[in-house]
């Protein structure tokens, strides 16, 4: 009798008025919405449009002084030689990324595209880098790049090879983070290809077998097409985050020697908390986000045409 009765006063609570405004606050989709897009405007929209404010004054965040400048910190930043060559040394580390690594992506992913308990074991190992921080990578490739003790030039020296300054030369520097920035993504890109390739019907291959057509012809006019979703994503994320490339260049040269390694991402860090010109810093910040933004757009709209989906 005592469960009946608790029954009924739980019924009668669940169906109050406290019960039907909740549940009907819930069935909102904007109530559903709210902390995504209280989060997003918190972390994304209102620090861009803030460091956009900034971009146009001379804000010092010790006394909290704002000078309003005008543009005059993108005309400092366009009239910069160490600007021109941060954007050159940019530009060089995306391209080389981009086709480079995209060529030994493939080429790593077709090659590894096998179901042997040695292949799964290969692809294994290559993911590895992946998921190893960056700063660890940065530490242990400046002691194999290391002039007078490294393994790399121990190694060239013993094959009577000339040996090279690595990091410490700015001809060679910019070359080996890209040695480096290559080795660390080449492995989740294979892995990427290799699960773009097998998403491939295999009716599509015996098709071809049928119509005799040669291996360079079924990978031109079939794998590579029906390969496009896969690659249009590698091209958006690669070319994307060479731009961003920061920790790589913090932990390994600090954009020395001779601002020969010097990246746009470190340039804002530069700017902002070492050189304390915080107006510049959103100003080069801002130029970076337009060039992101456009890239990505350009890559996204232009590629699209081109991709072929199942």
């Amino acid at each position: 009798m005592s469960t009946v009765r608790m029954n009924e006063k739980f019924e009668l609570k669940q169906h109050g008025p406290v019960y039907r405004f909740f549940n009907s606050l819930l069935k909102c989709p904007y109530v559903l919405m709210a902390p995504a897009l209280i989060t997003c405007i918190c972390l994304t929209i209102f620090p861009m449009c803030f460091g956009f404010y900034l971009s146009f004054h001379k804000w010092d965040p010790i006394s909290g002084r704002k000078k309003f400048v005008g543009m005059k910190n993108f005309e400092y930043l366009f009239n910069s030689e160490d600007f021109r060559k941060v954007m050159v040394n940019t530009i060089i580390f995306m391209l080389v990324t981009l086709f480079v690594g995209l060529f030994i992506k493939v080429l790593l992913g077709i090659f590894l595209n096998k179901r042997t308990p040695l292949h799964n074991l290969v692809q294994t190992v290559a993911f590895t880098p992946h998921i190893i921080a960056t700063v660890s990578v940065s530490v242990i490739f400046m002691w194999l790049m290391d002039p007078k003790n490294g393994a790399f030039n121990f190694v060239l020296s013993s094959l009577g090879l000339p040996t090279s300054n690595w990091l410490k030369s700015a001809d060679s520097a910019l070359a080996s983070l890209l040695i480096v920035s290559i080795w660390q993504t080449c492995g989740h890109g294979a892995l990427l290809v290799i699960a773009g390739l097998r998403s491939i019907p295999e009716y599509i291959y015996e098709a071809a077998k049928l119509d005799k057509s040669t291996p360079v012809k079924t990978f031109t006019k079939i794998t590579l097409p029906l390969l496009s979703p896969t690659l249009m994503y590698l091209i958006i994320t690669t070319s994307a985050s060479a731009f961003t490339s920061f920790d790589m260049v913090k932990m390994m040269t600090q954009g020395g020697p001779d601002n020969a390694t010097n990246l746009i991402a470190y340039y804002v860090y530069q700017q902002g908390l070492m050189f304390n010109q915080y107006g510049r810093a959103m100003a080069a910040a801002f130029i970076l986000f337009l060039i992101t933004a456009t890239l990505s757009c350009v890559n996204f709209f232009g590629l699209d045409r081109k991709v072929h989906y199942q």
